[in-house]
């Protein structure tokens, strides 16, 4: 009986591996199709922020991708304003975190030295899917 529920888990782990395969290859060729809403959102933020600064979108983009802290995108540098954000695509912020693995972090590792309440755990994540919807291309 033992043996039948460990062969039972172990092939429940495969069709689990394969499951996460399969939906790691399918996110590379859909990638481009989706978010494409909150992605036309951020590249109006950052066209906005780049006609002030007179940068190339390439070239702010670049810079952001290396160092988000420092490179801010107007519109988006209040906690406030991140928040505004989150609430406004918050349906495609979740879907992004689930995909790159956020939730598996704990939100003590996430906020740090800033405690771990929930608006800032909020901050933290939206930040982190902003910075995801970026890099997609």
């Amino acid at each position: 009986m033992v043996k039948r529920y460990l062969e039972f888990i172990k092939e429940a782990d495969e069709v689990d591996k394969e499951e996460v395969v399969a939906s790691e290859s399918e996110g590379d060729e859909s990638s481009s199709s989706e978010y494409l809403e909150v992605k036309e959102h951020l590249k109006e933020l950052v066209d906005k922020t780049i006609e002030k600064s007179g940068d190339k979108y390439e070239k702010f983009i670049e810079k952001y991708l290396k160092n988000p802290k420092e490179v801010k995108i107007d519109g988006l540098i209040s906690d406030s304003d991140i928040y505004d954000f989150y609430d406004k695509w918050k349906n495609d912020i979740d879907k992004m975190l689930n995909d790159v693995r956020f939730f598996d972090e704990s939100p003590k590792d996430v906020c740090g030295g800033d405690g771990v309440g929930l608006y800032s755990y909020i901050i933290k994540a939206t930040e982190k899917a902003i910075f995801e919807f970026i890099k997609m291309k």
